[in-house]
């Protein structure tokens, strides 16, 4: 009896105790709830920071959406096609700009004209390195150069295997100063061989992230722009199916009629060009067409008619 009444008093408290810590666990519970938001605001805020951000950006001719994270590796490409009628001012500007943006030409080729045609349309083909900043810069220089025919733009972001690459080489850096340390303490002749071995892979392993990354930044430090530059006699500047149809029958027209007198102007230089070679064709087809027309008189004329034979003479 006595057992059973000193029991109860202790079921009793067992049931408090755990009644307490279930609404302190509760309170806890609701309270990092409530906590949880604060706390994850500045992970959040974190990681919205290294993702790909675009802003507006102005410039005169409006708002266009332009890469602004700095700390991103943007490989940034373009491509530009220009036109232009006098081919010696549009490359002498082309360098100018390549200058003022402080680039370079990686290669530069230029194409026309040679023995028998040195006035020739001459075209060039130009891959030229600006440094980013410089870049929408030097984009917005090319109508200085030429008549933009096309212009191409691409970028490709590479943080993912740049961070992927320079992690490798913390990593073999890193087992280079353990095997160094490793080889100091090489005892036999066998272990220092062996740690040896393993030194020139790891070396060569540093070698090739480090030349890796050194390619990839000078890919992002530096777009890369192509460049055609060709020499025309006429702009493409006629008229588009935008326009309204009197402008471009009237542009059609004056079209036509400047390609048939460029057409016409190019056989009028020719037979020029090749005069001696169509006197020396044309005196042989005389003489050729001479010699036949006589033959065919010769065949045309009538057989001569025969003399009567004389009588014999009588004694």
């Amino acid at each position: 009896m006595k057992r059973n009444r000193l029991l109860l008093p202790l079921a009793l408290l067992l049931l408090l105790t755990c009644a307490c810590s279930g609404g302190n666990s509760s309170a806890a519970s609701s309270a990092g709830e409530d906590a949880a938001p604060e706390a994850m605001a500045p992970m959040e805020a974190t990681v919205a920071d290294q993702r790909l951000n675009f802003s507006e950006s102005e410039s005169a001719a409006g708002k266009s959406r332009v890469y602004s994270d700095e700390n991103a590796k943007l490989i940034r490409r373009a491509s530009a096609r220009l036109q232009t009628d006098d081919f010696s001012a549009a490359e002498a500007a082309l360098n100018a700009l390549v200058v003022e943006q402080g680039g370079y030409y990686e290669s530069a080729a230029v194409e026309g004209g040679g023995y028998y045609d040195r006035n020739a349309a001459r075209y060039g083909s130009y891959v030229i390195r600006v440094p980013k900043q410089a870049y929408d810069t030097f984009l917005s220089g090319v109508d200085g150069v030429g008549y933009v025919v096309s212009l191409n733009q691409s970028s490709e972001e590479i943080g993912e295997v740049y961070f992927d690459t320079e992690a490798r080489l913390r990593t073999q850096q890193t087992k280079q100063t353990r095997l160094l340390a490793l080889l100091e303490q090489a005892a036999t002749m066998e272990d220092i061989i062996d740690l040896e071995n393993a030194l020139s892979e790891v070396e060569y392993q540093i070698e090739q992230y480090s030349t890796e990354l050194r390619r990839y930044d000078s890919l992002v430090d530096y777009a890369t722009i192509g460049v055609e530059l060709y020499e025309v006699r006429r702009l493409s500047d006629g008229a588009g199916t935008a326009d309204r149809l009197g402008t471009r029958i009237s542009t059609a027209l004056s079209e036509g009629a400047q390609g048939a007198g460029e057409a016409l102007g190019n056989v009028i230089v020719w037979c020029a060009y090749h005069l001696i070679a169509l006197l020396v064709l044309a005196a042989a087809a005389a003489v050729v067409l001479a010699v036949c027309l006589r033959r065919r008189k010769k065949r045309a004329a009538p057989p001569a008619a025969s003399a009567p034979a004389e009588p014999p003479a009588q004694e």
